[in-house]
């Protein structure tokens, strides 16, 4: 039994147990209050979102961890490094709403294909989720973003 916790704890199978445990938790509880369809496409649509801040990170080398989900809060991927530059900081914090957008139009697409109601409110959920990230305010997606314009948020660097 040590043997097993040791493994868990230790390997790559401990953090997709961490990522899809609190995915569940997240579902579980959206379901209490919008039924477990609209829980588990609004889990998955923000999976999506940081499954894409996952992907560019990687990309661009940097050490990082599974997403965590909070219900009520949402998600995060946790940079074990931070980017060296502002262009790889945007680039990563960029890709978020670029897949979540892209995962939210192929709900408004499958809902007028299959005339459904529950992809359509999926649909403007995530658009509004990626919209909402879009904010240039810290720690959101938008803040993140603006970084490359000035690394001071409303301000600019001294000449």
């Amino acid at each position: 039994m040590k043997t097993l916790l040791a493994l868990l704890a230790g390997a790559k199978f401990g953090k997709v147990l961490l990522t899809s445990g609190t995915m569940l938790l997240s579902v579980i509880t959206y379901s209490f209050i919008y039924g477990w369809r609209y829980a588990a496409g609004f889990v998955g649509l923000i999976f999506c979102h940081e499954m894409g801040h996952f992907v560019a990170a990687r990309q661009r080398g940097l050490d990082v961890g599974a997403p965590t989900f909070i219900p009520f809060v949402g998600a995060w991927i946790q940079l074990k490094e931070q980017p060296m530059d502002v262009e790889t900081e945007a680039y990563v914090a960029m890709a978020g709403p670029v897949v979540g957008t892209i995962a939210a139009m192929g709900c408004f697409y499958a809902a007028d294909f299959l005339q459904s109601s529950l992809l359509r409110a999926l649909a403007y959920a995530g658009f509004m989720l990626n919209l909402f990230n879009l904010i240039p305010l810290a720690p959101l997606d938008g803040g993140r973003i603006t970084s490359i314009i000035s690394p001071k948020p409303g301000g600019s660097e001294p000449p």
